[in-house]
């Protein structure tokens, strides 16, 4: 009796251990099994942070293309350097029959020549033939001024005999002139013929892109040619 008392006790205490061992194993695993998870969302929280890293400076880069191509195309900043924008309008300050006049000018451009000037409200623009403008006075067409960009290697000399030789209609009486107050024309040739009713002077000025001729056409007796001057100062390409 007392043998098989103890050999239960024994047995009772096998089982107990290798419950006890079971257990054990099992929390291992889940421990395990809980760890690995832990890994694996610690690996697609890296692979999504770098997903999205990578997305953004795509993006970044897709903008960075997208601000150059409007830049490039709204024409304010290329390769080759900004292009030059004129305002719509600006004040020119002129003499007219001994009283000095403000006036706000527009910014108008020629189209039959490659350039943009500022004109003067009561005056307007206009293609007189090819490679030839005529700015002139609304309400008195007869006071005008042409336009004409010569290339830069036109010969200086020539122009002046062809511009005397053309002053000769108005009188043979030619006279060199150079204008007051118009610091932009201290390189120019200007010379002027009158009769009495008529006064037709005539200008040549070295510029960077072109020689510019100008003839304006004023009675004898008015003092009307500073405003063509002033607007045609604004000349530009």
């Amino acid at each position: 009796m007392g043998k098989t008392m103890i050999g239960g006790y024994i047995k009772m205490k096998k089982m107990k251990l290798l419950f006890i061992s079971l257990l054990i194993t099992a929390l291992l695993g889940a421990c395990g099994t809980s760890k690995k998870e832990q890994n694996t969302g610690d690996d697609k929280e890296k692979t999504e942070t770098v997903d999205e890293g990578n997305n953004k400076q795509g993006n970044d880069e897709e903008e960075t293309e997208t601000v150059e191509q409007t830049e490039n195309e709204s024409g304010e900043e290329t390769k080759d350097g900004p292009e030059k924008v004129r305002l719509l309008e600006k004040n020119l300050t002129y003499q007219e029959n001994g009283k000095t006049e403000e006036e706000t000018a527009f910014l108008k451009k020629s189209d039959n020549q490659d350039y943009s000037l500022y004109v003067l409200a009561d005056y307007e623009l206009t293609g007189e033939e090819p490679q030839k403008d005529v700015l002139y006075l609304k309400e008195a067409d007869a006071l005008f001024m042409r336009i004409e960009l010569l290339p830069t290697n036109a010969n200086l000399n020539d122009e002046v005999e062809t511009i005397k030789s053309q002053l000769e209609s108005v009188s043979s009486d030619i006279k060199e002139t150079k204008p007051q107050g118009h610091e932009w024309l201290k390189n120019a040739t200007g010379v002027t013929a009158e009769n009495g009713n008529e006064r037709v002077s005539a200008y040549l000025i070295p510029q960077k892109d072109w020689l510019l001729k100008l003839t304006i056409f004023t009675p004898a007796k008015e003092d009307a040619e500073d405003p063509f001057l002033k607007m045609a100062e604004t000349i530009e390409d």
